[in-house]
């Protein structure tokens, strides 16, 4: 039984807080301590992005966020070693990788998929992998057999047929895409967002979270009241870019923030 699917029918929340950051930046022991002060805040499913060079869905402040963590030694044995530190923290919110189809495939899919679940991870979030490939539909195998989610992103120019298509090996949650274009902040967002994800929830019957441009507990109160969660990346890696060199301050800064956006969604 997928642990997203037990907390989205447990009740808990209006709208799930999904906060997002890259691990590594600036290193991966404050990787940790960060992953503890975001649970600490209210974190319903916390999403950890492993470092790869080229993150083609992301925008500036995360792309900067992986450069400064491939500055680090990287290895997977060091991702897996901070992501378990994090779980053990706080074992019953769940977590999931945000990360590219090549570092899975470069670790081996059974290695890599054994390890991620040994250290609390229960889903993958995979840009770059279409769900209507020979590699998606092995991964996604491979995934039910450990009880592990396989979240899809929809975007706003997924058609009908492709959205309906993907339900077949979509689990956990739909990771709606609220805008065209890469991760960032936004002033705005599209005005049929509230009809796309209602279509979305009839059609794929799957929790919908919307990601991409969310900054502000305002923008974080709106999308709740129609969307099942609320995906928050490049805000929260912005505070540790700014921060990140006090390790102390940047823990405050995020607490403050974090508890900010949880009480706008509740």
């Amino acid at each position: 039984m997928s642990k997203i699917k037990d907390l989205f029918e447990s009740g808990k929340f209006k709208s799930a807080f999904i906060p997002y950051f890259t691990l590594g930046d600036p290193n991966y022991n404050d990787s940790i301590e960060f992953g503890k002060t975001i649970l600490d805040g209210g974190a319903d499913i916390l999403e950890l992005g492993i470092p790869f060079s080229d993150p083609v869905a992301d925008g500036p402040v995360i792309q900067r966020a992986v450069a400064r963590s491939l500055k680090n030694k990287f290895s997977f044995d060091e991702i897996f070693r901070v992501t378990k530190q994090i779980h053990l923290h706080k074992q019953e919110t769940p977590l999931v990788y945000l990360t590219y189809f090549n570092p899975i495939y470069h670790c081996g899919i059974t290695k890599f998929l054994d390890n991620a679940k040994d250290s609390g991870v229960v889903g993958l979030v995979i840009p770059d992998l279409p769900f209507d490939t020979i590699e998606s539909e092995t991964l996604f195998q491979e995934l039910r057999l450990r009880d592990m989610d396989l979240i899809h992103l929809v975007t706003p120019a997924s058609t009908k047929k492709r959205i309906e298509a993907l339900r077949k090996t979509s689990t956990g949650f739909i990771y709606y895409v609220t805008s065209f274009g890469v991760t960032g902040e936004r002033r705005e967002f599209s005005v049929d967002l509230k009809e796309r994800i209602r279509f979305l929830k009839d059609t794929i019957q799957l929790p919908i979270c919307a990601g991409f441009g969310i900054s502000t507990p305002e923008q974080a109160s709106q999308i709740a009241g129609y969307a099942d969660g609320i995906i928050i990346g490049s805000a929260i890696q912005r505070v540790i870019e700014e921060n990140g060199q006090d390790a102390s301050k940047a823990k405050n800064v995020l607490a403050d923030y974090i508890t900010k956006i949880r009480a706008s969604i509740t």
